[in-house]
């Protein structure tokens, strides 16, 4: 049963918890300006010449990434997001406009960025030169992803939290970098060649620099990138993906073929709709967002496999993508209830978030009823409601990173309590509504198997009533009366005309004359009946509760 408690709710403990903006703009829009560390060097590898000689024909070259930061954010752990340019291995710089841009427009909504150089050139007229050009730029961005997080703590960024993606051949070389394992390298990237012209070019984690940390990341983002092989793609390592790519692309292909088109000299490769089917089909998540009859690098410097300026009408909605895949791969899930779906006005209701993110806080909005009581991250509050009706309070998380979750909401329906009024009729206590059950009580103490509207009282005392609804389960006290004068009442000095007795819905089961006539009637069965005494002008003499049977 649900009992009235009286509760005095001091809002003001509680302003600085539940007056939150359960809303952020954090990692949506550009709340931050952002600044660059340019040329920041991450690992140091043999590299081919600028004019192509042959594969063992190398110098040293530093590899270098510009990293943005979001200025003035004193989140102490962010997201980071790693980009590498394209340009088939032949051309490109970090410092190209759509990764820079790229770059800079995230790190102004609140995350870490870095756009990387990594090792180019190949024989075009090579496919070995070509994998081995591929498998160098893995190893580049390997090693970059080992750079962010050794240096985590400087550019505070949380290890967790790493996506990486790329343009064409950034693409490439991101996934090769996730997907690629030592027992699965090409045959092309060890010694070959006659005389062994073609060196060895090691493992994937042993370019570049000597920091010991492993490839995982939390997500890709492919830009008309491709891979040489989808069977790199094992159910351990799926990461959420999102893919973009044009039908037509001819440098590229969307689904399987010839870089360049035509040209049969380099390996084919498996572009994004094989890359997203291999995922999914394993169970994972790939998002292919597909651009019927357009071509290759369709947002910017190179569209449909023209040179062009500027940016298309293609990269709002392709950045705004990009967002919204990191976004829903950085906040936490939306928050899993356990709670009371229905209580009785006053009652006090506990909700608890099962899921609640470590580090997180939980924000409520209650638009009716009074917030009483949060523990220190919110995930478990007390709310009372003063007045029936259906609430819908609603809660959002923001985890570590102050990423808010999707909402969610608690249907609570909140039941009227039972009006009972209690008089005095003539010496009996009387219990106003119809409710299936009463229980009296005396000086606050329960009066036992008095369980009906009505009682005539045995003692002086103060009396009071309680209303039980049954379909709810809602309870409430009636007010008090002070009964005072009672006497003992002895049925032998008293001429009783009558005895009525009434089964517990208070219908008269018999009526009898006399207490030997009542003793002496022969009962069907047993139970409980309550016994009524008048005397021949009707008046009620006494009352009590006798448990009858066949043998009484």
């Amino acid at each position: 049963m649900r009992f009235i408690s009286v509760i005095v709710v001091f809002t003001f403990l509680f302003t600085e918890v539940f007056s939150q903006n359960c809303t952020s703009e954090r990692y949506l829009s550009n709340i931050f300006q952002s600044s660059v560390s340019q040329d920041v060097i991450y690992g140091n590898s043999p590299a081919l010449t600028a004019v192509y000689v042959a594969e063992s024909v190398t110098v040293n070259q530093e590899m270098t990434m510009d990293v943005f930061f979001p200025v003035g954010d004193d989140l102490p752990k962010r997201p980071a997001v790693i980009l590498a340019y394209g340009g088939g291995y032949l051309v490109g710089t970090k410092e190209d406009e759509d990764v820079w841009a790229t770059c800079d427009s995230l790190a102004k909504k609140g995350y870490v960025t870095a756009s990387i150089n990594y090792r180019m050139n190949m024989n075009i007229a090579d496919p070995s030169s070509a994998v081995r050009a591929i498998y160098r730029a893995a190893q580049d961005y390997h090693a970059a992803i080992r750079y962010i997080k050794e240096y985590s703590n400087t550019y505070g960024i949380d290890t967790n939290y790493i996506f990486v993606g790329g343009v064409s051949a950034g693409g490439f070389s991101a996934m090769h970098a996730v997907y690629l394992d030592e027992n699965e390298r090409p045959a092309a990237t060890y010694q070959s060649g006659l005389g062994g012209i073609n060196p060895d070019l090691g493992c994937l984690s042993c370019s570049g620099n000597n920091f010991n940390h492993s490839n995982e990341v939390r997500g890709i983002i492919n830009l008309w990138g491709a891979l040489l092989d989808t069977s790199y793609i094992q159910q351990n390592e799926l990461v959420p993906m999102t893919l973009f790519h044009g039908t037509d692309d001819l440098i590229v292909p969307y689904d399987y073929g010839f870089p360049f088109t035509a040209l049969f000299l380099m390996p084919e490769v498996y572009g994004s709709f094989n890359v997203a089917a291999r995922v999914n089909n394993l169970g994972g998540n790939a998002e292919l967002n597909t651009f019927q009859g357009v071509g290759h690098n369709i947002w910017g410097v190179n569209v449909n496999n023209q040179l062009v300026g500027g940016p298309t009408e293609y990269w709002t909605p392709i950045t705004d993508s990009i967002i919204s895949f990191l976004y829903e791969n950085i906040r936490a899930d939306a928050p899993v209830l356990d709670y009371e779906v229905s209580a009785c006005v006053g009652d006090t209701v506990e909700l608890s978030i099962m899921n609640m993110p470590q580090d997180g806080r939980a924000c409520w909005t209650v638009n009716e009823g009074d917030l009483v009581w949060a523990n220190a991250d919110s995930s478990t509050v007390r709310i009372v409601w003063l007045q029936a009706g259906d609430y819908e309070p609603e809660v959002v998380v923001f985890n570590h990173l102050e990423a808010v979750s999707a909402s969610a909401v608690a249907p609570i329906t909140v039941h009227p309590l039972p009006m009972v009024e209690l008089t005095n009729v003539g010496g009996v206590l009387q219990a106003s509504g119809a409710y299936p059950m009463y229980q009296w009580y005396l000086d606050g103490v329960q009066i036992p198997n008095e369980f009906t509207d009505q009682y005539t009282p045995q003692a002086n005392g103060t009396y009071s009533v309680l209303a039980i609804e049954a379909s709810t389960g809602c309870t409430a006290y009636s007010n008090e009366l002070l009964v005072v004068g009672i006497q003992d009442l002895v049925l032998s000095t008293l001429k009783v005309d009558q005895i009525r007795a009434y089964d517990l819905q208070g219908r008269i089961v018999a009526i009898f004359r006399s207490e030997t006539e009542l003793r002496n009637h022969d009962w069907n069965q047993t139970g409980l009946v309550l016994l009524r005494y008048f005397n021949s002008r009707s008046e009620l003499l006494k009352q009590e509760k006798r448990t009858v049977s066949p043998s009484f």
